[in-house]
């Protein structure tokens, strides 16, 4: 599954629809003079083609994931790395709402693929996997603090492929979907 395929995908509808209507309306303005409410749409296409072209920044690193019944590989920056199941307690993809804790959530880190280790030791062993390394309480009862997490492309349908993935290969791991919360503001 090409996560990288998602964000281009993002970047092409949303940035494409967004920066067009800005250039619309950057060419109404100087053909046509200058409106309050022109250059109010101006900023708010503007804004929103920022947006689609930040959230889609990791669409060059050639991210995704394979499985198979031996196990599941992250790959990314050219790199895929081994997990085999019997190191993986479970799987789920965790969800953020749109606002938390009176605060907006960027739609890239609203959903994610959280997997959790099968022990104390895998932090150990795996090294390479440093930097999706999550310490935060437990989303489900029964459930380690420790788990990686993978965020997926906004507004894709990978949430859906990744759970016929695992259950397909490995569905005694699979914990379904869970609702994540953001850390407490210091």
């Amino acid at each position: 599954m090409d996560v990288s395929a998602a964000a281009f995908r993002t970047l092409l509808i949303g940035g494409g629809v967004s920066g067009l209507l800005t250039v619309l309306c950057a060419a109404t303005l100087v053909n046509k003079g200058s409106t309050v409410g022109m250059w109010v749409w101006q900023l708010i296409f503007g804004v929103l083609f920022l947006w689609f072209l930040n959230a889609s920044r990791g669409m060059l690193n050639g991210r995704g994931f394979v499985f198979d019944r031996t196990g599941f590989y992250p790959r990314t920056r050219g790199e895929v790395f081994a997990v085999p199941w019997n190191e993986i307690t479970a799987v789920g993809i965790g969800s953020l709402p749109w606002v938390e804790q009176r605060r907006p959530v960027a739609p890239e880190r609203r959903h994610a693929l959280e997997f959790y280790p099968a022990d104390p030791g895998f932090a150990a062993r795996h090294p390479e996997l440093e930097r999706w390394r999550i310490e935060e309480p437990a989303p489900m009862h029964g459930l380690p603090g420790e788990r990686y997490r993978f965020h997926f492309a906004p507004f894709s349908g990978l949430p859906k492929q990744f759970e016929s993935a695992v259950q397909q290969f490995a569905p005694q791991q699979w914990v379904g979907s869970y609702r994540r919360k953001l850390p407490p503001l210091d």
